[in-house]
């Protein structure tokens, strides 16, 4: 992980994984094209777009941030592309961003119309205010994140399936934390240091057994609640990190822990529920068929969860 002002060098990468990821976002992030980066919540997906904008040409302009969720959908649009009223007029983010870059967070979280004005944008670069028929042209690169796939979205009827073949041209999906085993002996060593900073102690020390037990840990909410976990540990220790502190679910692969739902959305725990069931069926049920009648749902829709959650035969 890396703070708001690093770039893609400050991103910790050691695992293969997360190598080959960072490797094909910096090319990517060298081109105009819009970008879509998939990934669970806490992977770190801002992180790497704002290294994309820093490690592009448009480094010198602005680079605007918008959490779709929050976009009141009567305001959507006002807000995207700017309105001209009689006796008063504002630009969007869009306008404003000219020359740099715009992060649409959650962009499933648009409406399907704005999905269509979104799609339009990408497609030709223009756009009309609210309220004007003059169309406006801006030279903006946008980057797109999602918590869940958007083709699986797609499929629910949440995304345009036009929206999704433009985005998915250039995309990365960003690991989950327990798939990044090489990455926790740097990361914890460098979340430890900024959390001792900000508390104003001395660095507690801690054992391999303490990593060991980090690195089989479910971790639903992937490096924000690994950060949030150290924190607690870090207020509690008397010089020496234990793995008592860490006050984990005993049963990780099934329970989610506070911090790890602090920011996650209902959908997003039923998701980690849904998967940690599955898992645990598998097992007993080590058939997607025999899986599919047990839980009274087709082949093929089991299937799909199974891709979906990346889960496989032992």
């Amino acid at each position: 992980m890396t703070n708001q002002n690093s770039d893609f060098d400050s991103i910790i990468a050691q695992s293969p994984k997360m190598k080959k990821v960072v490797e094909q976002t910096k090319k990517f992030a060298m081109l105009d094209a819009p970008l879509l980066i998939q990934g669970e919540t806490g992977t770190g997906k801002d992180i790497f777009a704002k290294a994309c904008h820093q490690f592009s040409f448009r480094r010198d302009h602005k680079f605007v941030a918008v959490n779709c969720s929050g976009l009141p959908e009567d305001e959507a649009e006002s807000e995207m592309f700017g309105y001209h009223r009689v006796g008063s007029e504002s630009i969007g983010f869009f306008e404003y961003a000219n020359g740099g870059t715009v992060l649409l967070d959650n962009v499933s979280d648009l409406s399907l119309e704005m999905q269509a004005k979104l799609l339009r944008f990408l497609n030709d670069g223009v756009f009309r205010r609210v309220g004007e028929d003059q169309e406006i042209q801006v030279d903006v690169r946008v980057i797109c994140t999602s918590q869940t796939p958007l083709n699986q979205l797609v499929e629910e009827g949440k995304v345009r399936e036009d929206l999704y073949h433009r985005l998915n041209v250039l995309s990365i999906t960003l690991p989950p934390l327990r798939e990044r085993k090489e990455d926790f002996i740097p990361l914890v060593a460098y979340f430890i240091a900024q959390i001792s900073l900000q508390l104003g102690i001395v660095p507690p020390v801690y054992t391999d057994k303490f990593i060991h037990h980090l690195q089989h840990y479910y971790w639903a909410g992937n490096l924000r609640e690994l950060y949030n976990v150290l924190y607690r540990a870090c207020t509690l220790s008397n010089g020496t990190l234990q793995v008592e502190e860490l006050d984990l679910p005993q049963d990780e692969s099934t329970f989610l822990s506070l911090g790890s739902t602090e920011n996650m959305s209902l959908d997003e725990m039923v998701s980690h529920f849904e998967a940690a069931l599955l898992r645990e069926f598998y097992a007993e049920y080590p058939s997607t068929r025999k899986l599919a009648q047990r839980l009274g749902v087709s082949h093929t829709a089991i299937a799909n969860k199974l891709r979906q959650y990346e889960i496989n035969k032992e």
